[in-house]
């Protein structure tokens, strides 16, 4: 995939793969979601499993993770990254359900929990 005579940045056959497995994943996901192929947590998992596949696609398609000759500072930012998101992906799913638990008590079941 890497052009080794013009070097990854020249040749654009790895931009129209990265768009195609993207499209191909939001589409995955649209698809499941709306049409409720799975449900309950296997929804939830698969589509976290859809969304880790497209981030590594595009840190890999877009971002050219991982090619440089020394990788050691993008690969730390890259972690560090990955925990900001996930701290605050984390956060924002837990404040949501105590928010659902503590004050949709009396809408009688409407809302179940997220978990």
């Amino acid at each position: 995939m890497i052009d080794m005579h013009h070097g990854w940045n020249k040749s654009t056959k790895p931009l129209i793969l990265g768009l195609i497995f993207s499209l191909v994943m939001i589409f995955a996901a649209y698809e499941m979601t709306t049409h409720l192929h799975v449900k309950g947590s296997t929804l939830m998992v698969s589509l976290m499993a859809l969304a880790s596949l497209q981030a590594l696609a595009q840190l890999i398609f877009f971002m050219h993770v991982g090619l440089e000759s020394k990788p050691r500072w993008n690969l730390a930012m890259l972690i560090l990254t990955i925990f900001v998101v996930v701290l605050i992906v984390w956060g924002s799913v837990w404040i949501m359900e105590n928010l659902n638990r503590n004050l949709m008590v009396n809408m009688g079941g409407i809302f179940p929990p997220l978990f």
